[in-house]
């Protein structure tokens, strides 16, 4: 790490800033991490021409995981999920989210869905009751935040008693593969982690929409530097193609904390 000094106007007034050698990226595991790392280099591309600096890709295992990356000053870039922002923006109020995936101009959204295999012959939530079930990160907001206030309201039990088995996977890909194989007969997934029009999938239940993942930056950071953060993600649209075909989107577009006050007040009022 390193501190680069900002001047002011004459130079009477100084103020440290974050100016790192390497610019360090977190996201959040929603597949393996050679498959992570593979995807993820037309952005990491991208965002060393940007900044002018060698970028590297930190290789975290949860969400809590890049979350304490951020505020351990491991890691300067982030995604997170919406619960998982809300959750960091409960112990710092350093990061910020300034962009999201979308395929349209507007702020991207996803659902949470509950799936089940196509030739389970399960067509209903009810007949999960006593079953197995599959999560993704307890940090997760459609693999388990969601599921867990959902649950209830759509049962009458919580999580825990109406399914006789809940583990957590790690990722969504890793989620869907223990229904796939048998290793549990439903899972919570986003929506955008899985192809609704395949034949392998029914889905029992879909939650109202949520607003992207946010891309968070350390506000720390020198003002030059988070302008260059900002422009790889929002000005280089064309470059990241690639990146955002592999993640089912087609645009970054700019979002604010503002975007993600519904999920903050949903997690204040959960119980």
């Amino acid at each position: 790490m390193g501190a680069g000094l900002l001047v002011w106007g004459a130079g009477l007034v100084q103020a440290a800033c974050l100016n790192p050698e390497v610019l360090h990226v977190a996201l959040i595991p929603k597949n393996a991490q050679s498959v992570q790392e593979q995807a993820q280099a037309p952005l990491l591309q991208a965002l060393h021409e940007s900044t002018g600096k060698p970028v590297e890709m930190l290789p975290v295992a949860s969400y809590a995981a890049v979350i304490e990356s951020l505020l351990t000053g491991q890691a300067q870039v982030a995604e997170l999920g919406p619960a998982g922002y809300a959750l960091l923006a409960k112990r710092s109020t350093r990061f910020v989210p300034f962009a999201t995936l979308s395929n349209s101009h507007e702020v991207g959204r996803y659902h949470s869905l509950l799936v089940v295999r196509a030739d389970s012959g399960i067509r209903d939530i009810q007949s999960l009751r006593g079953r197995a079930l599959a999560l993704t990160d307890p940090s997760s907001t459609s693999g388990a935040i969601v599921p867990e206030l959902a649950v209830p309201q759509l049962t009458g039990y919580k999580l825990g008693h109406f399914f006789a088995r809940v583990v957590f996977m790690g990722s969504h890909d890793k989620a869907l593969a223990a229904v796939r194989e048998g290793k549990a007969q439903a899972a919570f997934v986003a929506s955008s982690q899985l192809d609704e029009a395949g034949p392998a999938w029914r889905v029992l239940w879909r939650s109202p929409a949520l607003v992207g993942s946010p891309f968070l930056l350390d506000t720390t950071l020198c003002p030059a530097l988070q302008h260059a953060v900002r422009q790889a993600f929002l000005a280089k649209q064309a470059q990241l193609q690639p990146w955002l075909r592999i993640k089912n989107y087609r645009q970054v577009v700019p979002v604010t904390a503002q975007d993600y006050a519904g999920i903050q007040s949903l997690l204040t009022g959960a119980p």
